[in-house]
């Protein structure tokens, strides 16, 4: 299997756990692990530092939700020199019965087939605007 092949298996398989079967963590996560996350955050990265732990911070965050489902509409992009997959996301969520959209980028750093490192940030959907059908303010204002 090629670099390329490699982060976008890591891809699917880690979009897999975050959808529905965090004990990947424990196959997808190398044994020394770091996570990047905006601030303010609900965890404490410096927690989150071997696969047992992201699979509970996994279990954890999902558990907040209804509903919490993940889809990669673009890419991902792979670097195979740096051993890097990115892209943006879109996940549907549901919390008491409300539905709100939530989209983000990842960045996962990985070698020999496992989960270095990982950088997110995400925001609802409705503080950009309704990009999916582009009437956000800076699309509308487009010629």
């Amino acid at each position: 299997m090629t670099d390329y092949d490699t982060g976008i298996a890591l891809w699917t398989r880690w979009t897999q756990m975050w959808n529905d079967a965090p004990a990947l963590a424990l196959e997808l996560v190398a044994p020394r692990f770091a996570l990047h996350l905006t601030s303010p955050s609900l965890a404490d990265p410096a927690t989150i530092c071997d696969p047992a732990a992201v699979a509970r911070w996994v279990a954890a965050h999902r558990a907040r939700f209804d509903k919490l489902v993940f889809s990669t509409r673009v890419g991902p992009f792979v670097d195979t020199r740096a051993g890097v997959v990115a892209g943006p996301w879109i996940a549907e969520t549901i919390v008491g019965g409300v539905a709100t959209p939530v989209c983000g980028i990842d960045a996962i750093a990985f070698v020999a087939g496992k989960v270095t490192e990982y950088w997110t940030m995400s925001k609802p959907v409705e503080a950009y605007g309704d990009w999916a059908t582009a009437t956000s303010p800076a699309a509308a204002a487009l010629p």
